[in-house]
């Protein structure tokens, strides 16, 4: 089983790599300097695309490596070869923001390094600002670490990110449970009446809403 992972592991990264030498050789043979490219020159950029394709097999292969060992019960701390693989994702098509999600989500939770992974969820916000998952990511770290202003502040910038409703709704939620945790009925309020207005029947927000208005 192990020597099967290594030469999963070997053959990934020779694929990692070729592809990035096509990209620079493509790069240096077939366009300009990049100070003076015009939108034309994407008609060209074929060969650029290689990355994107090599990123996005990573990742599928890389979800169903993680679920087989999530499967054989192998905790997170002890998949040593899952982050530096979904990283190199990141590197290769900083877009794909489920990957930067799973390596935020596995440093904090699997790993306890909150440091690293607000610095990887910074670099993925960076690059994808206006991306809901990421955003929603940053709100949840802030609130799950009791920074309830930053919690508030986060989720309030990513509510605009989306029209979906459960997205909407979790954005909400961390607004109201952390307006709680410092007192600010004022936004508790606001946030209890935006959850009934999109799920008006639902029981506990109809408690929370009524606990309010005694």
């Amino acid at each position: 089983m192990k020597r099967a992972q290594a030469l999963i592991l070997v053959l990934w990264f020779l694929a990692v790599a070729l592809g990035m030498v096509l990209d620079r050789w493509h790069e240096s043979q077939f366009l300009p300097p990049e100070s003076e490219r015009t939108s034309d020159d994407i008609l060209i950029d074929v060969f650029g695309e290689f990355k994107t394709v090599v990123a996005r097999y990573l990742w599928f292969r890389m979800d169903l490596f993680h679920e087989v060992l999530d499967d054989q019960g192998v905790p997170p701390q002890e998949q040593d070869e899952v982050l530096p693989l979904l990283r190199m994702v990141t590197l290769l098509d900083p877009s794909m923001v489920d990957s930067y999600d799973q390596i935020v989500w596995d440093l904090y939770k699997g790993h306890g390094d909150l440091e690293t992974a607000r610095e990887v969820l910074a670099e993925g916000i960076q690059r994808n600002p206006k991306d809901y998952q990421l955003n929603f990511r940053k709100a949840l770290l802030h609130h799950l670490e009791g920074e309830h202003l930053e919690a508030i502040e986060s989720a309030s910038s990513t509510l605009p990110l989306t029209q979906d409703e459960f997205k909407l709704a979790d954005c909400l939620r961390i607004i109201y449970w952390s307006s709680k945790s410092i007192n600010r009925l004022d936004l508790q309020r606001k946030a209890a009446a935006d959850l009934l207005r999109l799920r008006p029947n639902d029981r506990l927000w109809l408690r929370e809403n009524a606990k309010l208005n005694q």
